[in-house]
C-alpha cells in the first residue's frame, strides 16, 4: 500500500532504548489509572457502602472521559510534541490519584474517575508517535509491541497485586496506598519531562497538520480504526473477567474457599495473560510482525490473523473449558492475541508517516475505547440471559465470552472487508494522502 512517511529515522540510535524505557513507565501509570481502584474495591465498597452498580459506574466514568480526550491529546503531541503532553498527563494523572484517595461519596469518587481519563488519555498516543519517530521501519513492530505489552502488564500488575499489597501490608487502607502510588507517578512524570525526548536533535518532531479531517474520506483509516476496535473489545472483556471466572472453576471444580479461590484466580490471570501473554508475547509478535512486513507480508494481514486467533480462543471459552492447565494456555494466548493494539500504530506509522502516528492513532483510539466499554457493559447483561442453567455461575460465562467473540467479529468482519476492497482496487485512497509527505513541520 502506498506510504506518506515523513523521513523516519534510519539511523537506529542507542537512546531509544531510553526513550522505550521511559515509555513503558509512562504507559504503565496510563493503565494503572484505568484500573486504580479494581484491586481494592472490596475495600472500597465496604469504606463507603457501595454496590455492584456503583462499582461498575466507576469503571464506565474513566473510559467515557479516557476516549473523549484521544485525539484533542493526541492532535496536541503531534503538534507540540510528544514530551510535554506525556510529562503533564503524567502529572495529572498523579494529582487524580489524590483526589480520589480523598473521595468521601459515589459522586466525588465518579468526579475524580473522569478526570483521571482525561488525564491518562494525555498519555499512550503520544508515547505512539514518540516510538515512531525514534525507531527505524524495522523496528516499528517491535517498539510498539513492547510498548503496549510490558508497559500494559506493568500497570495492570500495579492496579492488582501492587496497590493491594500496599494497602494491606504498608499502609494503612487503600486512600493511604493510593497515595504512595500518586507520589510514584510525579515523580516518574518528572523522570518523564527530564529524560524523554519527542525526537532525535536531528529529526523533526512536530507538524502543522496533524490530522486532516479529509482523512475520514480514507477507507485505509476505518481499517485501522475497526481493527483497533476489535482488539479493545476482546481486551475490556477479557482483563475484567478472566480472574473472576478462574476463581469461580476454583470455587466449583476444586472447591477452595472464596478468599482462597479470588487470589489464585487473580494469579493465575497474572501469570498467563498479563505477564507471559502481554509483557512477553506482544514484543514477541511485534518482532515477528517486523519479520513478516520484510517479506512483504503487510502488517494488516498479520494483524487480521491474530484477530482471527483472539476470536477463536473466546470461542473455546465459550464452550466451557475447566481444565486449568487448558485455562492457563487460553489465558496466554489471548494475553498476546487481543493486546496487539500497539501494532495498528506501527501499521499506521507504516502509512502515515511518523509525524502523524499519534493523532491518527488518537482518531482509531476513540473509535476503540467507545467500542469497548459498550462491548463491556453489556456483556453481564449477555451473561445472564444466555445463561440455560440459572443459578450456575460458570455457565453464564459462556454469555459473556460469545459476546466478546461477536463484538471482536464485526470490527474484524469490516477491517477485512476494508482491507479486501482497498487491496483489489474496489476503492482508491484520496491522493493527497498517497502522495508526497506533510513538509509544514518544525524541529
Amino acid at each position: 500500500m502506498p506510504s506518506t512517511t515523513d523521513a523516519p529515522p534510519q539511523e537506529a540510535l542507542p537512546y531509544r532504548w531510553v526513550i522505550l524505557a521511559v515509555g513503558i513507565l509512562a504507559y504503565a501509570t496510563s493503565q494503572f489509572a484505568r484500573q486504580n481502584y479494581a484491586g481494592v474495591q472490596i475495600f472500597i465498597a465496604a469504606d463507603l457502602g457501595l454496590d455492584r452498580g456503583a462499582l461498575g459506574l466507576l469503571g464506565s466514568a474513566f473510559f467515557y472521559s479516557y476516549a473523549l480526550f484521544q485525539m484533542p491529546w493526541g492532535v496536541a503531541s503531534d503538534w507540540f510534541g510528544s514530551r510535554s503532553v506525556i510529562g503533564i498527563g503524567m502529572l495529572l494523572t498523579a494529582g487524580t490519584m489524590f483526589g480520589f484517595a480523598l473521595g468521601e461519596t459515589t459522586a466525588s469518587l465518579t468526579f475524580w474517575r473522569v478526570a483521571s481519563g482525561v488525564a491518562a488519555a494525555a498519555v499512550y498516543v503520544p508515547l505512539t508517535g514518540g516510538m515512531a519517530r525514534w525507531f527505524p521501519e524495522r523496528e516499528r513492530g517491535l517498539s510498539q509491541g513492547t510498548l503496549g505489552g510490558v508497559g500494559g502488564a506493568f500497570g495492570e500488575s500495579a492496579a492488582y497485586v501492587l496497590l493491594p499489597v500496599l494497602a494491606i501490608y504498608f499502609a494503612s487502607g487503600w486512600r493511604q496506598g493510593l497515595n504512595l502510588i500518586g507520589v510514584a507517578i510525579a515523580v516518574l512524570g518528572v523522570g518523564c519531562l527530564v529524560l524523554f525526548r519527542s525526537a532525535p536533535v536531528a529529526q523533526v518532531a512536530n507538524t502543522r497538520k496533524p490530522f486532516d479531517w479529509a482523512m475520514l474520506r480514507d477507507l485505509q483509516l476505518w481499517c485501522y480504526a475497526f481493527m483497533w476496535s476489535a482488539f479493545v473489545v476482546g481486551i475490556r472483556l477479557t482483563q475484567i473477567w478472566i480472574a473472576v471466572y478462574a476463581a469461580e472453576i476454583y470455587i466449583a471444580e476444586r472447591g477452595m474457599s472464596v478468599p482462597d479461590a479470588i487470589i489464585a484466580g487473580g494469579l493465575l490471570a497474572l501469570v498467563a495473560y498479563s505477564l507471559l501473554g502481554r509483557a512477553i508475547g506482544c514484543p514477541l509478535a511485534g518482532r515477528l510482525s517486523d519479520i513478516l512486513v520484510k517479506r512483504g507480508i503487510s502488517r494488516t494481514a498479520v494483524l487480521i490473523g491474530w484477530l482471527l486467533i483472539g476470536m477463536a480462543l473466546l470461542g473455546l471459552l465459550a464452550l466451557g473449558v475447566t481444565n486449568m492447565w487448558a485455562l492457563a494456555v487460553i489465558f496466554m494466548l489471548l494475553g498476546t492475541s487481543v493486546n496487539l493494539f500497539s501494532l495498528v500504530a506501527a501499521a499506521i506509522s507504516d502509512t502515515y508517516g511518523p509525524l502523524r502516528t499519534a493523532s491518527i492513532s488518537s482518531f482509531a483510539n476513540t473509535m476503540s475505547q467507545f467500542s469497548g466499554a459498550t462491548a463491556l457493559a453489556v456483556s453481564g447483561y449477555v451473561g445472564i440471559s444466555l445463561n440455560r442453567q440459572p443459578g450456575n455461575a460458570i455457565t453464564e460465562y459462556s454469555g459473556i465470552w460469545l459476546s466478546g467473540l461477536v463484538g471482536m467479529g464485526i470490527m474484524t468482519t469490516l477491517a477485512v472487508a476494508s482491507y479486501i476492497a482497498l487491496r483489489k482496487g474496489w476503492v482508491t485512497r484520496p491522493a493527497a494522502l498517497t502522495a508526497t509527505p506533510d513538509t509544514s513541520a518544525s524541529r
